[in-house]
């Protein structure tokens, strides 16, 4: 009994700053949630109706084309949620309170975790959302690597996060946080895999990139895998006689190796965090 009473009062801060964490963030979460909402009916609906726009043959085609938005929508969302989760707690000083009212990796936890509940049920709603209208326009069941798919959305969540955590855990602002995570994860490593696929072609697959990692949230629902994942195409020049210019990409890891380093990168991730936290300290 003492034991689960210890258990109790221990995780009771970190449950009292999940819940705290959680309604100081709606105003995002409700942003997030209209933004994957306008999407998903653009998507999934409005663009149905425009004459011309023909509806995907298979319900896994369509999946994939509406989910071509989430790693978007999961990119800004981490950058957002998760950039103030340390560094915020050295802009406010709270590190310099007399009489702390919780430990302080508790209080990181207790953070992490009310955000990360949030980002993920925004991914949940849009997922389902796509579902609904999946069985809506080809009926049941719905397939199953959707549901694969969702479990690479997470992944990636968390993957980023970690990304983010790390620099919220060295920089101490919050919004500088923000700009210099999005600049690296929405434009540098994009920026980086073309110039790799440009310079090494299939000698190099880009698998640092959690960029090209999320590839996997559209290709696992193709059946077969792609495969070729390496592909080499002619882009003709009109006018030109048998002219044009070669374009070369790296369309998905496999899915066993991109699972992998999701792992490692989270770890790798929140553990460098933890160090640089531990050293900084509050």
């Amino acid at each position: 009994m003492e034991i689960r009473n210890e258990i109790r009062i221990g995780l009771k801060p970190i449950l009292n700053t999940i819940i705290f964490q959680m309604k100081k963030q709606k105003k995002k979460f409700y942003f997030f949630l209209g933004v994957v909402i306008l999407v998903a009916f653009l998507v999934g609906y409005l663009l149905q109706l425009i004459p011309g726009n023909l509806l995907s043959d298979t319900q896994a085609e369509f999946f994939s084309g509406g989910l071509g938005f989430i790693s978007f929508i999961t990119l800004f969302a981490a950058c957002l949620f998760f950039s103030g989760i340390i560094c915020s707690e050295f802009d406010k000083k709270t590190g310099f309170i007399v009489f702390p009212k919780i430990n302080k990796y508790k209080l990181i936890l207790g953070k992490y975790l009310g955000n990360l509940i949030l980002v993920v049920s925004i991914i949940i709603i849009y997922y389902i959302l796509l579902g609904l209208l999946g069985f809506y326009y080809y009926g049941g069941p719905i397939n199953v690597r959707l549901f694969y798919s969702l479990g690479f959305s997470v992944l990636y969540v968390i993957a980023l996060s970690s990304f983010v955590t790390l620099f919220s855990s060295f920089l101490r602002n919050v919004n500088i946080t923000i700009i210099i995570t999005l600049i690296i994860l929405f434009i540098g490593l994009n920026f980086a895999d073309s110039l790799v696929v440009l310079i090494f072609k299939d000698a190099f697959e880009p698998l640092y990139s959690l960029s090209y990692l999320s590839n996997l949230i559209t290709s696992v629902l193709e059946n077969p895998f792609p495969d070729p994942r390496y592909v080499e195409y002619n882009i003709p020049i009109p006018g030109a006689m048998g002219g044009g210019f070669t374009v070369s990409s790296w369309l998905t890891p496999s899915i066993g190796m991109g699972t992998t380093l999701f792992i490692v990168y989270i770890v790798a991730f929140f553990a460098l965090a933890a160090l640089l936290f531990k050293r900084r300290q509050l």
